[in-house]
């Protein structure tokens, strides 16, 4: 909290004049245009004028003294001008017909909405600038802007958002909110073409930690499916990788995956993903934008304290119909958009996996001796997307959207395993069975309202919810058998409410409210036969409820041209008043150059009232093991302070760098008690929270680094490199540790390159991943327990933890992408292959005593696959 006053201060001392400057003028029937030149020159004050309201204009004026705006007033007097402030250390001249006779001038507000030309979709975070005053801003999610406080007149106006051709318009407030539509870029050759954004309004958009694109700029990046994907594209970002090649999720900055916010339209989900996380459920085609805070994210945000990816599903076009459907290597999806009235509009998309139908869900066999069995290989997963859009006014919008997503795994086979498919074919007497569903479902209804000119109201309440359950029944042995059904659920109900302030030029307030109630829910019904006089059953249920509510604020104040400051505060009681909590964030950015370089940087206090946790012991429910457990009398929250800083350039059009170093404490943070243990019982404790924190003892958690990228775009080339250097460490003093270690997704280094060629109609994609492997924990002797004459059980030693590391992480992958027309749609097919060199790269290992030594055994990642996708739109 310390450091947070401190900077406060800093930054607040940064925006005013360091000392007061003295001011001579004196003039004589000079030019105005020359009066005021030197006026600029002595004061560093920014006069916007129009060449046409100075011209012929003269000045006499003797001054002598330190107030600046008196030198200005001595300068325009008898010119019939008038100056009128805009914001900090910047004026504008405001004509003789608009300056009145000694009354004060009225102000005007210039607002409207952005919208796309071809489906009428509104396009958040366009960006409107007026080249004379120097003075822009951005929409919001409805694609709304306002710019207040400005002295009558027409404004030049210059309109622009990636992908989409600029537009100039002449913007005054005779008409109320005006209505622009830009056009989307022409793609040729399978090139999108990236218009450069306007030098003076670049760096509004900049803030630490913060990326935001449309989903379309990610299609260059390959994928494991070979299809569109947000979050494994999001991967080739520095900072962001895979927890693992084949499961896990996602590592921001050495944090756990259980630290990530994930939400579509403001809706949490609480685990976006396929496959055992190799694939996720967002399909980038299926949102318009997102926006991912990887460092001091906004106060608006709250509940995570390592990042925040907030993605848009699109509304559909209200202009004419359009249609796309792809068939990849893993699945078939379509995605629709329709105007359903003359102001509302529907989409809605889907995809499913057919694995399941290619070779069989069920297997019938049979042996010589005429024994009969089914066995069952069925697995698959699918999402289905939809919203509806209403524009029940100029000024009202109200939308609802839904999601379910999930995967189904069947499975019966013997027991005993070979890597020869056939021999699985045949009724076996030792075998297991498995049946897993998991899914997520979220609906959220939105209402936006432009209250006034300067007030911006949206009101959301969604439903979410995660359930998962496991049914397994083992038979290794004739009189032996396990039958056990697992099942965890969590529901989340939230209504959030949140306006938008226009005070002026300078201060921008958004403020909000959010509760919610989360249910969680978890049961476990298990019969073990050892044998048929030895039978344990255990039925056991937990379920608990955490609410929350929370208070927001932000203000973005530009005290000057080129200085923005983003002061923050987040107040939240969770639990019925057991926890509360005082969050305040602070973000900065800084224009070196108007049209070159910015720096930024922030810090945050966050707080997170979940942990997600994985039991160690039991083998019954593996699959479905991870829970989430909110705090309480015995689990503490984890508290995060956050403080980064880096800078932004665009040295020449089509180039961009970026540099950011990032500190990150957190506190109670729960690390295993027995990291080394491995599952070894059929039921283990039990499912209690109690039972659960038991295998899990708090600590400390810290990361720091820095992250660098570089991005050239033209129309034909794309190259990206990105390097990220840092360290992610993890201490307990329960463990008996006295200094920080790797934590689990410690990664010192890792580069990424992705290089792209248009020619013609394809477009070649090459790139590569290399980092350091991930720490692992290596035994550094063997020893053995119990009497040599009865013989001694064998216990490897590892007195530290993750004191060793894998080898380095390698990969390469190209792939090619083909645009064509046929029977009157556009098609594209897309060539991938994964893995190109067929590096299969460590990615855990597994030390087990031996007669002498140990036995080292290595798992390793995916080989080299070849992967498609065959697109169609009309």
């Amino acid at each position: 909290m310390r450091h947070l006053v401190t900077t406060i201060i800093l930054l607040a001392l940064l925006s005013v004049d360091a000392r007061a400057q003295r001011i001579e003028l004196d003039v004589d029937a000079v030019p105005l245009r020359q009066g005021l030149t030197e006026f600029r020159e002595q004061t560093g004050i920014d006069l916007v004028f129009a060449e046409a309201v100075v011209d012929g204009l003269h000045t006499t004026c003797s001054y002598d003294g330190i107030e600046a705006e008196r030198a200005l007033e001595c300068l325009l007097d008898g010119t019939g001008l008038r100056a009128e402030r805009v914001r900090h250390r910047q004026y504008v001249l405001v004509a003789p017909q608009t300056a009145g006779s000694g009354e004060p001038v009225r102000r005007i507000t210039l607002s409207g909405f952005v919208v796309d030309e071809q489906t009428g979709e509104a396009l958040p975070g366009a960006h409107v600038y007026l080249p004379d005053l120097r003075l822009g801003t951005a929409t919001n999610e409805m694609g709304y802007f306002v710019l207040p406080s400005l002295p009558v007149a027409s404004y030049r106006a210059r309109i622009t958002f990636v992908g989409f051709d600029p537009a100039e318009r002449t913007l005054s407030d005779s008409d109320g909110p005006q209505t622009v539509r830009l056009r989307p870029t022409t793609v040729s050759g399978g090139a999108i073409v990236v218009e450069g954004k306007d030098s003076r309004q670049w760096f509004a958009e900049v803030l630490p930690g913060m990326e935001t694109e449309s989903t379309s700029l990610l299609e260059p990046l390959p994928t494991l499916t070979g299809e569109s994907d947000l979050l494994q594209a999001l991967q080739w970002y520095p900072g962001i990788r895979s927890v693992g090649e084949v499961n896990g999720g996602m590592s921001v900055r050495g944090g756990s995956p259980d630290q990530n916010l994930y939400l579509i339209d403001g809706a949490p989900v609480y685990h976006p993903w396929h496959a055992f996380s190799l694939i996720s459920t967002f399909q980038a085609e299926t949102f318009k934008d997102f926006r991912l805070y990887r460092g001091s994210f906004p106060s608006r945000y709250g509940g995570r304290t390592s990042s925040v990816l907030e993605a848009k599903m699109k509304d559909g076009s209200r202009q004419e119909p359009h249609a796309a459907v792809g068939l990849s290597a893993l699945s078939g999806r379509f995605l629709i958009e329709t105007p359903a009235t003359r102001n509302s509009s529907f989409m809605i998309a889907g995809r499913r996996s057919y694995l399941d139908k290619l070779v069989g869900r069920e297997h019938p066999v049979e042996n010589a001796e005429g024994r009969r069995d089914t066995l069952r290989t069925g697995y698959h997963f699918y999402d289905v997307s939809a919203k509806y859009s209403w524009r029940t006014s100029r000024r009202d919008r109200v939308s609802l959207s839904y999601y379910r997503g999930g995967d189904n795994l069947d499975l019966r086979l013997p027991f005993d395993l070979s890597l020869d498919f056939s021999s699985w074919l045949r009724p076996a007497d030792h075998f297991f069975e498995v049946v897993h569903h998991w899914k997520n479902q979220l609906v959220v209804g939105r209402f936006q309202r432009v209250h006034s000119s300067k007030m911006f109201v949206t009101a959301t309440g969604y439903y979410s919810s995660y359930d998962a359950t496991e049914a397994a029944f083992l038979r290794p042995m004739s009189t032996a058998a396990l039958r056990s059904n697992y099942r965890v659920d969590v529901k989340d109900v939230g209504f959030k409410l949140s306006g938008d302030y226009i005070h002026s030029v300078e201060h921008s307030f958004h403020v909000g409210a959010h509760v919610v109630v989360r249910d969680f829910h978890s049961a476990l019904d298990a019969v073990v036969r050892r044998s048929p006089g030895n039978v344990d059953s255990k039925y056991q249920t937990s379920s608990y409820r955490g609410p929350e509510i929370s208070v927001f604020a932000e203000d973005t104040w530009d005290p000057a041209e080129r200085w923005t400051l983003v002061p923050g505060v987040r107040v939240s009681v969770f639990g019925s008043g057991l926890y509360s909590d005082v969050s305040p964030s602070l973000a900065f950015r800084y224009a070196l150059h108007p049209s070159r370089l910015v720096i930024n940087g922030g810090i945050s206090r966050r707080v997170q009232y979940m942990h997600r946790l994985r039991d160690r012991h039991a083998v019954t429910y593996d699959l479905v093991s991870s829970r989430w457990v909110p705090a309480s009398l015995n689990v503490r929250p984890s508290r995060a302070v956050d403080v980064s800083g880096g800078f932004e350039s665009q040295p020449f059009t089509g180039l961009t760098l970026k540099g950011e170093a990032y500190i990150r404490n957190t506190d109670n943070v729960l690390l295993p008690e027995e990291p080394f243990e491995g599952k070894d019982e059929l039921v283990g404790p039990g499912i209690g929270v109690s039972e659960l924190l038991g295998q899990y003892v708090e600590g400390k958690a810290r990361a720091y680094g820095i992250e660098l990228s570089s991005r050239y775009q033209s129309r034909r080339w794309t190259l990206w490199v990105s390097y990220a250097g840092g360290r992610s460490l993890a201490r307990s003093a329960e463990l008996g540790e006295e200094s920080f270690r790797p934590a689990r997704y410690d990664v010192p280094r890792s580069l990424y390159v992705v290089g792209s060629r248009s020619i013609k109609k394809w477009r070649f994609t090459a790139a590569m991943d290399l980092r350091s492997g991930y720490p692992t924990t290596v035994p550094v002797a063997r020893y053995g327990v119990g009497d040599p004459l009865d013989g001694e059980t064998e216990y490897l030693y590892r007195p530290s933890i993750n004191n060793g590391r894998l080898p380095a992480y390698f990969r390469l992958d190209l792939a090619a992408v083909r645009r064509f027309d046929l029977l009157g749609a556009d098609w594209h097919l897309r060539l991938q292959v994964y893995n190109v060199t067929n590096r299969r790269n460590v990615i855990a290992r597994h030390y087990l005593p031996a007669d002498e030594g140990m036995v080292v055994q290595s798992r390793r990642g995916l080989p080299l696959l070849p992967l498609f996708e065959l697109g169609m739109e009309l």
